[in-house]
């Protein structure tokens, strides 16, 4: 990849470009295929890549870009000019073009898979993002989104499994059905 790729990549606009992408698809079930459709891309590719910063987002498709991904729009458009134009002084001409904070970014991604502030996450999501802020291993706890039917259908069996977690004898019982074996007490 070439320097300007690689500075792209690490742009405000790729960022939430890719969060964007990623939220949609989850939330929406929809490929990259289906949104460039959507967006009359003829390749799907062509959002990998701008999502990727390999190559620049068009200016002219910030607007319509943000309203499909749920992304707000002045931010997203803000992000996209200075990536197209890091050069400028943009407070030389008195808009709102803000230089981007010195952080990891985590707190813009958060604001671009929202389409909002973070003001506008519900209690349930701040006590989850505290309790993995807090965990020094919150990886270890984290179900994957293909996990999740299978952590759905304990919670239903065993209903105490939330706050009281499984019985040994159930652990055990389900470790021998996974591994083949019909007996519980292997």
């Amino acid at each position: 990849m070439d320097e300007s790729g690689s500075r792209l990549s690490e742009t405000k606009a790729a960022r939430m470009l890719a969060a964007g992408l990623r939220r949609v698809s989850e939330e929406r079930g929809l490929s990259l295929r289906q949104l460039a459709k959507i967006l009359n891309y003829k390749q799907a590719v062509v959002l990998s890549h701008m999502s990727l910063g390999r190559v620049p987002i068009p200016i002219d498709r910030a607007e319509e870009l943000a309203e499909v991904l749920g992304l707000d729009k002045a931010s997203f458009l803000r992000a996209v000019v200075e990536q197209r134009h890091p050069e400028v002084d943009w407070a030389l001409l008195g808009t709102s073009v803000e230089p981007e904070p010195q952080s990891s970014g985590l707190a813009e991604e958060l604001q671009a898979i929202i389409g909002g502030s973070l003001q506008e996450l519900t209690s349930g999501q701040r006590r989850v993002l505290r309790e993995v802020a807090h965990d020094g291993r919150a990886e270890r706890r984290w179900a994957t989104v293909q996990e999740l039917p299978t952590l759905e259908l304990i919670r239903q069996w065993r209903p105490s499994f939330r706050e009281a977690g499984l019985p040994e004898t159930d652990r055990r019982a389900l470790k021998a059905m996974l591994a083949g074996s019909h007996d519980p007490q292997t």
